[in-house]
């Protein structure tokens, strides 16, 4: 069913269609690039969130519409009237109802086939529980979210997720404000797809490519055919004809001004577009071939090295990188990654592109086979069968093998209870973030203290009420424990903005949809990276601010 469909089912007006048919086109940014393994891995992710909120129901949303496999909310909360206000996945008559069961029966209706079930239960009460059961939700989880989660949950479930090595992703709102952090011991990224320049090694060229340079004769082409000459077949003949090519040092300064100059003087007529392309590429591609930092360093890791201990052994992405390690040291690859076989956009004719294209398709081809008789080398000496990597996954590998990241976090709860903070405080202020932080910091140590959040009335019965003396009030105690936690991190030059400060204490730490989507479409965003390990999540804290309608990050 449509989501608007679902919304006129639920008598919701026709603004609010709108805004959350908006919602779902803007936050949904993935649907449609991401690769087939992505897509599977999507399809078989199970996500457990901890909260029923706006936040959680608009950062589900985000992941049903594309097709997660199975989610499950844990929450003991019942429908509210603010909720009513501000959760499209509830209604009216919802009041008194789990809220939990409420946004998995709306969410579901938004994809039949994704599977969706409520535990109605208090996160902090299964999280205490010694139940295998209890214990397996977690830890048979593709992912994790916590949202509107106290700090003593977060750090709890952080432990636990930590420990079975799943990631973690809370988020928290406090009115027009809201943050975002992930928490995993390391996560790697194979299609990161990272826009780097195509791999044409025209200064080393592979004999297949140095025979094709060599049965092209440009001087026996009309004007016609040399102005559909591929670019990089014009580089390669200005390289050769200065004796530069199979060099594997940089050209001068003087030596690229030179192939320029001769490129110009190749080109039927000045400005010729694929000669132009020609002298542009100079830069880019006639330097040294060199692994790129990330890979490097991957490359060199303790656990590609000896990727088979205790913690790393059934790991495919280690033992996939101990083979393109093997691989690198080996004769055949020259010390050069293994060729992913694109080449970019050029002018050229269709024969030309095509000739050109199959070339460098050939020389990856010959690569792949070489890399993956390393991957059965790696499995044999392991033991493991020679389908434990499938050749999809290889070859997927493969194909990035020069664009692999590889994050490693700090944990959420060293960063609540330790002092992890404070080396890399100073990047809150970097980042113009420090109050907002330390805000969230603060208003988490204050419900601890309290039992409630700041601005919130503590008699019963007008709970949801915020009253100005109250506010007043508890702004001061907020602003006193954020230059607190300041301190603490090494930031005593560094005070709370009092505004800032009131605004947290008036919000009373609740929702506003405008925000929570927001943030929701962040929180999926970052869920979609983890569960297929495309596109590099940011490793770092993320602060949302309504009021600025700007986002922030600070590597923490």
């Amino acid at each position: 069913m449509l989501l608007r469909e679902t919304l006129q089912k639920r008598g919701v007006d026709g603004a609010a269609q709108r805004r959350a048919a908006h919602s779902t086109r803007g936050n949904v940014v993935f649907g449609d690039v991401l690769t087939e393994s992505g897509q599977t891995a999507l399809e078989g992710a199970r996500v457990c969130v901890f909260g029923s909120t706006a936040l959680a129901a608009e950062t589900l949303k985000n992941l049903v519409l594309p097709g997660i496999g199975e989610f499950v909310v844990v929450d003991d909360g019942v429908v509210g009237e603010q909720d009513t206000l501000t959760n499209f996945f509830v209604q009216t008559d919802d009041q008194g109802k789990m809220r939990a069961e409420c946004i998995v029966q709306g969410l579901c209706e938004l994809n039949p086939d994704v599977r969706g079930s409520a535990v109605t239960r208090s996160p902090a009460e299964l999280l205490a529980s010694s139940d295998p059961a209890d214990i397996q939700l977690v830890a048979s989880a593709t992912l994790v979210l916590a949202c509107g989660q106290p700090e003593s949950v977060i750090c709890a479930l952080s432990r636990r997720c930590w420990q079975a090595h799943v990631p973690l992703v809370a988020a928290d709102y406090a009115g027009f404000y809201a943050r975002v952090r992930t928490s995993i011991p390391e996560h790697a990224v194979v299609e990161s797809h990272a826009d780097t320049p195509s791999d044409l090694r025209l200064l080393t060229p592979f004999p297949a490519l140095r025979n094709y340079i060599d049965e092209i004769d440009l001087d026996v082409l009309d004007s016609t055919d040399l102005a559909h000459v591929p670019y990089p077949l014009i580089v390669a003949k200005a390289l050769k004809a200065l004796s530069l090519d199979g060099d594997a040092a940089a050209p001068t300064i003087q030596q690229k001004r030179e192939l320029r100059d001769l490129i110009g003087t190749m080109a039927p007529v000045p400005g010729e577009e694929n000669f132009v392309q020609a002298v542009d590429a100079v830069t880019q591609h006639c330097k040294p071939y060199s692994t790129p930092d990330a890979v490097d360093e991957i490359l060199n890791d303790p656990a590609a090295v000896a990727p088979l201990t205790d913690d790393t052994k059934v790991d495919h992405f280690w033992l996939l990188v101990s083979a393109l390690r093997a691989y690198m040291l080996s004769d055949y690859s020259l010390g050069m990654l293994p060729l992913n076989g694109s080449i970019p956009d050029m002018k050229a004719d269709t024969k030309g592109y095509i000739a050109l294209q199959r070339i460098y398709k050939q020389k990856a081809a010959e690569d792949a086979a070489q890399f993956a008789t390393h991957v059965a080398r790696e499995l044999t000496d392991a033991g493991l069968p020679a389908d434990f990597i499938s050749s999809d996954e290889v070859a997927v590998f493969c194909r990035n093998a020069s664009n692999l990241r590889l994050l490693r976090f700090t944990s959420l709860h060293d960063e609540i209870e330790g002092d992890s903070l404070c080396a890399t405080a100073e990047n809150l202020v970097v980042a113009d973030v420090a109050s907002h932080y330390a805000l969230f910091r603060a208003s988490a140590r204050f419900e601890a203290v309290h039992g409630r959040y700041p601005g919130v009335s503590a008699s019963p019965n007008d709970a949801e009420m915020l009253d100005d003396e109250l506010v007043a009030s508890d702004t001061v105690k907020l602003i006193g424990i954020a230059n607190s936690l300041l301190a603490e991190w090494g930031l005593e030059s560094t005070t709370v903005d009092e505004n800032l400060a009131m605004e947290f204490a008036r919000s009373g730490h609740c929702e506003l949809h405008n925000i929570s989507s927001m943030t929701g479409g962040i929180v999926s965003q970052e869920a979609i990276k983890l569960i297929t390990h495309q596109y590099v999540p940011e490793n770092s804290l993320c602060i949302v601010d309504g009021v600025k309608a700007k986002s922030y990050v600070a590597k923490i």
